[in-house]
């Protein structure tokens, strides 16, 4: 088993393995055919194999078989009897020792009824291990049927369907799900207390009582947790809850399983209706949406539907309760109207009204709306409009250097926007605006390098130029030079030009892109290059690009044939 994630920096670790599993691979950056052959070579000499286990993600396979041109495998588990008769063998191998165990099960079970098709192997597992601790006693083994996990699946619902007129011994259940194992008397505490805190929460029916005290008919209590289960609150509105997946987004992997619609575009079609049919339901909907929270990725999907609303409503107050959005002092709120923009302007009808907006509100004294017209700038409004968008930027980024007070939100606002734009495949005209930038003394030069710092990050733009040595190769190695002499700047440029050399041994193109920038800085060998190059000498192994050069240069400048240009 292999922690590591990224096949780039993996290594055989052990003379004596024969085969290596990863179970999980999120690159950051993506698997090239270079560096799997790499990986295949290093498998060669260790006479080693590896198994990489994926997750079942459609755009993750479909990059693999374009790339790659391979085709997973996919990996279903044998039948419940295959892993029962392998597990059993394996933990008992004497095989009348095995008929003596089984010998447990004749007056009650038969083997294959245990063995139904749905059952996974940890389950599997389970019903050996119940086998193996029985001994051969069938008093000992109980009832096996229904001591077995996935009949518990089963049957909890009824368990507490059957429990809900009956608030302790409700709190028992979940006080003896949590503290199984431990004595009784704790457990029965437990459930007291739970009792007590939980008030009438574990109460079905309240009874009912007039303001005179006189009895009346009982009524649903509406703060009882058991209510609706996920199951029937899906079952009424006729959507379904999808197969567990991973998903990447973000800095780390994690598991998602989602809420669909059956019918297809069912859910624009309830929010058009009860925007359209319901005013005062739309005026809640509208103040649900601007109070998402700043987690879960929650500002696409209600900008979206926020974006929709504008559409439907028409008129000249198509865009009203954007306005108010936008205003909002909630970041979250801003981002959800940067969102909404983007599909509202997909009706041509509103599109003129957008662009008159986004330019008034960037020159706006209000922050907010300055703010929100960056975020706009940067999702999806903007990735589709590039130039209109760059334009807005520098305005906002000019307006910016020489105000003060809640400035900063918008520096950094424009700073994501202009980096969302360079990623999205518009690196010439964002690398263009950043050179003028720099070479105009009206904007903050060290903003303007540490934004480009992080520019390295998304390398891909960066290697072709710099490989083939295109005319901006020469203005990139100039800019980078200049990221490494400022001190603001060096440690995130320093740190991503290792990461290059790094990773640029398994990759042709990276090789020489690393070797034409560093031979490049070689020759300026000011203060910021000279530290490069006693980090890339200190952090650096054989094979890496730029190491050479780094070395040498240093060697030129120690024995005085090298001096610090001005």
């Amino acid at each position: 088993m292999d922690g590591v994630t990224e096949l780039d920096r993996w290594k055989p670790t052990d003379t004596s393995a024969r085969g290596y599993l990863i179970d999980g691979l999120f690159p950051s950056r993506p698997l090239s055919p270079v560096m799997l052959r790499n990986v295949r070579e290093l498998l060669k000499k260790a006479q080693a194999c590896m198994v990489i286990v994926l997750p079942d993600d459609t755009a993750l396979l479909h990059r693999l078989e374009r790339d790659l041109h391979i085709s997973p495998t996919v990996c279903s588990p044998p039948s419940p009897s295959l892993v029962f008769g392998s597990r059993f063998e394996a933990v008992v191998p004497d095989r009348w020792e095995r008929d003596r165990l089984l010998s447990a099960l004749a007056s009650r079970h038969d083997l294959g009824e245990l063995l139904v098709p749905e059952l996974v192997p940890a389950e599997v597992v389970e019903l050996v291990t119940a086998l193996v601790e029985a001994d051969g006693d069938p008093e000992a083994l109980g009832d096996l049927g229904l001591r077995l996990s996935y009949r518990a699946e089963r049957e909890v619902p009824e368990l507490i369907k059957s429990l809900c007129d009956e608030p302790e011994p409700l709190a028992f259940l979940l006080a003896a799900s949590v503290y199984e194992g431990l004595d009784q008397q704790i457990v029965r505490n437990e459930a007291d207390r739970l009792t007590k805190l939980a008030g009438d929460r574990l109460t079905a029916v309240l009874p009912g009582t007039d303001a005179d005290g006189a009895a009346k008919q009982d009524r649903p209590n509406p703060k009882f947790v058991f209510r609706h289960s996920l199951t029937e609150l899906l079952h009424a509105v006729r959507a379904v809850r999808q197969n567990r997946e991973i998903r990447a987004e973000g800095a780390y992997s994690h598991s998602v399983e989602a809420v669909a619609f059956i019918r297809h575009r069912q859910a624009e079609a309830v929010l058009r209706h009860v925007w359209r049919e319901y005013g005062q339901l739309s005026e809640l909907l509208v103040e649900w949406l601007r109070d998402v929270p700043r987690t879960g990725g929650l500002a696409e999907p209600a900008g979206r539907a926020m974006g929709r609303v504008a559409s439907w409503g028409g008129g000249r107050n198509a865009l009203v309760h954007l306005l108010e959005l936008a205003r909002s002092d909630r970041a979250t709120s801003r981002l959800v109207v940067a969102n909404a923009l983007g599909v509202a302007a997909e009706d041509p009808v509103l599109v003129a009204e957008i662009r008159y907006r986004l330019h008034r509100w960037s020159t706006a004294t209000d922050f907010r709306l300055r703010t929100t017209v960056a975020h706009a700038c940067g999702e999806e409004f903007g990735l589709a409009r590039p130039d209109l968008a760059l334009r807005l930027l520098q305005s906002l980024f000019h307006a910016a250097q020489v105000r003060e007070g809640e400035e900063y939100q918008v520096k950094v606002a424009v700073e994501a926007a202009i980096l969302r734009l360079f990623q999205a495949g518009n690196e010439t005209k964002v690398f263009d605006l950043l050179r003028k930038w720099l070479d105009d003394e009206e904007y903050d030069q060290e903003q303007v390098l540490s934004l480009f710092s992080r520019m390295l990050w998304s390398p891909q733009w960066f290697m072709r130029n710099l490989a083939l040595w295109t005319p901006q190769g020469q203005a990139l190695a100039d800019f980078t030079g200049r990221a490494l002499n400022t001190e603001s700047s060096f440690e995130t440029t320093c740190w991503t030009l290792l990461r290059w050399a790094e990773s640029g041994q398994w990759d042709d193109e990276q090789f020489r892109a690393v070797e034409n920038l560093f031979a490049a800085m070689a020759q300026s060998m000011r203060s910021g290059e000279f530290r490069l190059f006693v980090e890339m000498d200190q952090a650096g192994a054989n094979g890496w690009p730029g190491l050479v050069t780094a070395r040498d240069a240093l060697h030129r400048w120690r024995i005085g044939a090298h001096r610090e240009t001005a």
